[in-house]
């Protein structure tokens, strides 16, 4: 990877965040892939995990920003693997709500010590606590205007979700 000294900082800054991202992405792609899974999987096991209820197809797109038939594909293939369930809703047949199935908590469990670990350690190895808390509220700037320019805003996520289970703090 190159250390483009570009001579415009906006420029600079954007190709250095996509680098950090994806060079970090990938370190912890290879961390979980000991496991056979994937980041996307992680994410999704992640989210229903800390989920009191089971997702739509559409809802979980929404949280791991991705696009919804993407998901579905991924979906189904987390379901061949026995890692989620997919159930019909009583309400109305053509809704499908997915949970994570016993195969998936017992992958999680294993892969989420790595996940959270690699994140840990690439942050701790270059930052203090409290430049965390700064560069935290840095991304979130950056995170909040580029979600400006999509039409959307952050919301405060719904009563539906243990966060500390998110945050890896149970």
């Amino acid at each position: 990877m190159y250390d483009w000294n570009l001579v415009d900082p906006f420029l600079s800054s954007w190709v250095l965040m996509g680098q950090a991202f994806d060079a970090s992405y990938k370190a912890t792609e290879i961390e979980l892939g000991r496991y056979d899974t994937t980041m996307a999987q992680f994410h999704i096991l992640m989210l229903l995990d800390s989920s009191k209820v089971p997702m739509t197809p559409g809802e979980i797109s929404n949280y791991v920003f991705r696009e919804r038939h993407s998901i579905s594909a991924l979906l189904t293939r987390m379901q061949k693997a026995g890692y989620v369930k997919k159930v019909r809703s009583k309400k109305d047949q053509r809704v499908v709500k997915v949970r994570i199935a016993p195969k998936g908590k017992e992958l999680l469990d294993k892969v989420k010590p790595v996940g959270l670990g690699q994140a840990r350690g690439l942050l701790a190895s270059c930052y203090t606590e409290e430049e965390l808390h700064d560069l935290n509220r840095h991304l979130k700037k950056i995170r909040d205007s580029a979600l400006q320019a999509l039409g959307r805003k952050v919301e405060a996520p719904p009563d539906i979700f243990e966060t500390a289970a998110i945050a890896g703090d149970n």
